[in-house]
């Protein structure tokens, strides 16, 4: 075998074997410039190359890893140079690989050829084949047997010899079965009991003729069976029409494989063939089993094993692993983007916040694969374009959303803003990379093709916003990014099982929902707000509407509670990750407890919890309604005057007051006042609710003393009082205060 890497610059005139340098080998395969020296291959895939008489493979980049020094890339394949293992079968190739675990290279390449071209294979079937090229591979024959073959090469001839032998397997399939089924008489008479009906006796229990499977048989139960093999290991496809007792997947993989069983039993049966066909069965049997056994390879044939584009071949894979057919029912304008950006990946599915299965409280999963060679640190870099081309989409599927809703053409979307609250749902927006587990990798198993384990790359997390401190404004957007095991997805596409893909997309959607809400739990507190029993909570979240702005969530349209998010007051380090500086964060937080007061004031809070897969919401007495309450009509309204020169002037200007004195008491019904009108710098534009009334003193005499509590605006404009026929120390109604606006 002779390994090439996909774009890894090779020395043209690099002397591989015997003389054959690089553009020997593929003379024929790839066009070569008239005047590089070097070349980077394009190529993903499997052919011959009639020069080196050998199996040509192009390795995808994802195998590589590189290290910077300096200006200089270097790359490698598990700590070797791609120009020192060109030649597989070369004796010191071990030598060439520094890291552990080398004897094991040569069965996992073995295995990712045959997965490499199923998946071409299967993408053949559905997609567009202009990004395929047909080369030449080795076809079974009854010829000479050559140098080599490969796993991939013998998977091939078992397939071929399948298809083009119906014939000869019908025919024994006939012999197999002839005679099944039938009555032997003489058996039945003397065996079983007869029971005498009308004089003629009949026997319920008849004996019939059993086919006993001739010893001459088992070569082709052991063939159907490595068929059945990879039929369930590999996703070929094989047509098996004869109805043997096969052996087992897990017993042949154990036993027959593993530890040597099949070889040992074909060697002892062989004597028994003779005809031409038993025996290439035997051997293809053999060369399955002994993977150093060859087999006549002298034929050619024209397939299409080659691709140019294999970045986009993973994007469909993921796509179709990830989305499954989600994308057929979501709107074209949120794939096909009004700027001229397409999505590569989308699904709808649960909120961040809590579960839900009604379509309007669901949100929007947008993802990006990325098909990159990883560094030595096993890390992949995302470049800023790449970046911002994903704020984008999450940005243009707001907008698209909005207009969905606000034009009255509502129908099973999400709805992502609340009404209430006009926060917005978050949306989980993601890179999703490939790797090839190594040693390095915690807690993955070496160079598996069955570890499908979503792994966090918290390295890449980036958060965007344009205020402060504000999870559910629609401009703030988390951007994750994950990676999965290239192995794993190019098994499980190329086995083309849609009830094991489906197993997986569901178990990864559920991941990418886990750790996301994982990394807002870094980020964020989170609180359950339940209204008090008698408070006006929903006038409050509207009249506090810029303090509460992106800090509350209503997850349920009728739900009667919110959801508070307020950033993290400790540096758990990931502010640095994210390149925010953590002063910067400390300046947002200042005012967390603050707000927590003034909502307590309405609102039951409970303490901090972290999202997790639903929530739970505390059972409380005395709890009031998210609904508007009815007004009634505002009476016993005090006034006042406020100078510029009061202590509390600022605070009043700034509706932000929570006391007042009056010096002079008033000659009303003291305990009728409900509410506060001050007349600030010589105008009014709101009033406050009076939470206690109580006397106090003021410069050696006696006053009145009110605590304030929430404010309420008038209107949109100042009333001058110069204007007005109204005295402090009265007690008027909101109707009389709203005539001032007339």
């Amino acid at each position: 075998m002779l390994l090439f890497i996909e774009g890894y610059p090779y020395a043209l005139n690099y002397n591989v074997r015997g003389g054959l340098t690089v553009k020997d080998i593929l003379e024929g395969i790839v066009s070569f410039p008239k005047i590089e020296k070097t070349q980077l291959f394009t190529y993903v895939g499997y052919c011959y190359s009639k020069t080196a008489k050998d199996v040509v493979f192009f390795l995808p980049k994802v195998v590589l890893t590189g290290e910077t020094e300096g200006n200089d890339q270097t790359d490698t394949i598990f700590g070797a140079s791609p120009l020192e293992i060109i030649d597989f079968e070369n004796e010191r190739i071990k030598e060439k690989f520094t890291e552990e675990g080398c004897k094991e290279y040569k069965a996992f390449l073995s295995n990712l050829s045959i997965w490499i071209y199923r998946t071409i294979s299967v993408y053949r079937k559905t997609n567009n084949d202009n990004i395929l090229e047909s080369r030449e591979h080795q076809k079974e024959s009854s010829g000479r047997k050559q140098k080599h073959n490969t796993l991939l090469d013998v998977i091939i001839a078992l397939r071929d010899f399948n298809k083009d032998n119906q014939d000869y397997f019908t025919f024994i399939a006939k012999n197999l079965h002839s005679g099944n089924n039938k009555i032997q008489w003489t058996k039945t008479i003397a065996n079983s009991p007869a029971i005498i009906q009308r004089g003629k006796p009949i026997y319920v229990s008849p004996i019939n003729k059993k086919k006993v499977m001739n010893f001459d048989e088992e070569l082709l139960v052991i063939y159907f069976s490595i068929l059945n093999y990879i039929k369930q290991t590999h996703g070929f496809s094989f047509e098996i029409n004869i109805q043997y007792p096969l052996i087992g997947i897990e017993r042949l993989r154990r036993a027959y494989i593993e530890r040597n069983v099949g070889c040992k039993r074909l060697k002892q049966i062989k004597y028994k063939y003779f005809s031409d066909k038993a025996l290439r069965i035997w051997d293809l049997c053999y060369a399955f089993f002994d993977r150093e056994y060859k087999i006549a390879m002298n034929q050619f044939e024209t397939d299409y094993l080659l691709t140019k584009d294999f970045a986009h071949i993973f994007e469909v894979m993921i796509d179709v692993l990830i989305g499954g057919n989600d994308k057929k029912d979501l709107p074209k304008e949120l794939l096909e983007q009004k700027d001229g950006k397409l999505v590569d990946h989308m699904f709808i599915g649960q909120g961040l916040i809590e579960q839900s299965d009604i379509p309007a409280e669901l949100t929007y999963y947008i993802g990006d694969s990325k098909y990159y060679k990883r560094t030595k640190s096993d890390a992949v870099h995302l470049g800023t374009n790449s970046i911002y081309k994903q704020y984008t989409y999450a940005k243009n599927v707001i907008q698209w959303n909005l207009n969905l809703f606000l034009d009255g053409a509502a129908n099973e979307q999400p709805q992502l803003r609340d009404a209430l609250t006009e926060g917005y749902n978050p949306i989980p927006n993601f890179f999703i990379s490939a790797r090839i587990p190594n040693r390095a990798n915690s807690g993955d198993k070496f160079l598996s093709f069955n570890e499908g384990t979503l792994n966090s790359q918290d390295r890449n997390v980036q958060l965007n916003r344009q205020y402060e401190n504000r999870l559910f404004d629609r401009d703030t957007l988390l951007l994750c990014h994950y990676d999965v095991n290239f192995l794993f997805i190019v098994s499980l596409y190329g086995r083309d099982n849609k009830r094991q893909q489906s197993n997986w997309r569901a178990y990864v959607r559920k991941e990418f929902r886990l750790r996301i809400q994982a990394t807002l739990n870094k980020l964020y507190d989170f609180r359950i707000l339940q209204p008090r029993d008698g408070m006006d909570c929903h006038e409050y979240v509207q009249n506090n509407f810029h303090l509460l702005n992106g800090k509350l969530y209503r997850p349920h349209a009728n739900s009667n509670y919110l959801i508070l998010a307020l950033l993290k007051k400790e540096d758990n380090g990931l502010w640095e990750q994210i390149k925010i500086r953590p002063e910067v964060i400390a300046n947002e937080v200042v005012n967390n407890d603050a707000m927590i007061e003034n909502v307590e004031r309405f609102f039951h809070v409970s303490p901090s919890f972290t999202l997790d897969s639903d929530l739970n919401i505390p059972a409380l007495g005395q709890v009031g309604t998210l609904d508007p309450i009815p007004k009634k009509e505002v009476k016993n309204v005090l006034t006042g005057f406020v100078r510029e020169t009061d202590r509390e002037s600022e605070a009043f200007a700034n509706h932000q007051a929570t006391t007042y004195v009056m010096e002079k008491i008033p000659t009303i019904n003291l305990m009728d006042i409900e509410y506060f009108l001050p007349m600030v710098a010589g105008a009014i534009d709101g009033y406050y609710k009076v939470e206690k009334v109580y006397f106090g003193s003021s410069k050696g005499s006696p006053c009145l003393k009110l605590k304030l509590s929430t404010y309420i605006p008038l209107g949109e404009m100042q009333v001058l009082i110069y204007r007005l026929k109204m005295q402090p120390g009265e007690l008027i109604s909101e109707s009389y205060m709203k005539k001032l606006y007339e």
